[in-house]
């Protein structure tokens, strides 16, 4: 009788441990980077002239702090950074007043854009095999915030190579602004490790910001256009 009710309370002791270890850990706080490339479209607002009929590709950053209030709803804090540019040809006559071939113009639209956003996520998690912890997260959810453009609202100029006395501009650089973001997103986070975990995301975003400049800048003060950043990242939970 006593060997028998000493094997049973080993065995209940080492199945509370089994179970407990069996109950997903909470981690409710997250931090991470990102990186990776982004696209744009071309400004809407400004004439086409000054909007370009191309777009290039950039590199995209972010940092984020984020935070679980239960399973399936997380909150995420992002500051991010990019380059916004876009391109198009300038019809230009000679000093007599023939018409020439286009030449290509640059628009720096943002030397640097800032956003700083909050991003309320659905998540949908997926647990390791016995559920000994959270291995993975799908989510998908909104985000709005502040976008604040670096820029200095300035011109550069060219010259013919067969003649030197004519100049043309080959740059314009949009000003400083500030404004609103709006976007959608969606993303798959897996947990190599209980705390450890690597991110790829897909997002759209659009943004709407007025511009300081000088007075030939009016045309350009104000313009609306959507990125689509691509991302990979790490993360990493807290607590």
């Amino acid at each position: 009788m006593r060997s028998f009710l000493l094997t049973a309370a080993i065995y209940v002791a080492f199945a509370g441990g089994a179970f407990a270890q069996n109950l997903p850990p909470v981690y409710r706080w997250e931090i991470g980077v990102n990186g990776g490339y982004s696209t744009i479209t071309r400004p809407d607002g400004p004439p086409a002239v000054y909007s370009g009929n191309s777009t290039n590709v950039s590199k995209d950053y972010s940092l984020r702090a984020s935070y679980y209030f239960n399973w399936h709803w997380m909150m995420s804090v992002d500051i991010g950074n990019r380059r916004w540019e876009s391109f198009g040809e300038w019809q230009m006559d000679d000093r007599y007043g023939k018409p020439l071939n286009p030449y290509k113009v640059k628009f720096l639209i943002a030397d640097h854009a800032i956003t700083s956003s909050v991003q309320m996520n659905y998540v949908i998690p997926f647990y390791s095999q016995f559920t000994t912890f959270n291995r993975a997260n799908l989510y998908f959810g909104a985000q709005a915030g502040m976008v604040n453009t670096v820029n200095d609202g300035s011109r550069s100029y060219g010259v013919l190579a067969t003649d030197s006395s004519v100049r043309y501009t080959n740059g314009v650089n949009y000003g400083s602004g500030m404004g609103y973001t709006l976007g959608l997103q969606t993303g798959f986070i897996y947990y190599i490790t209980p705390r450890f975990g690597v991110n790829a995301e897909l997002a759209l975003r659009y943004v709407d910001v007025h511009t300081t400049g000088d007075h030939w800048a009016a045309p350009i003060s104000h313009y609306r256009l959507m990125h689509f950043p691509q991302t990979l990242g790490i993360r990493w939970r807290l607590y």
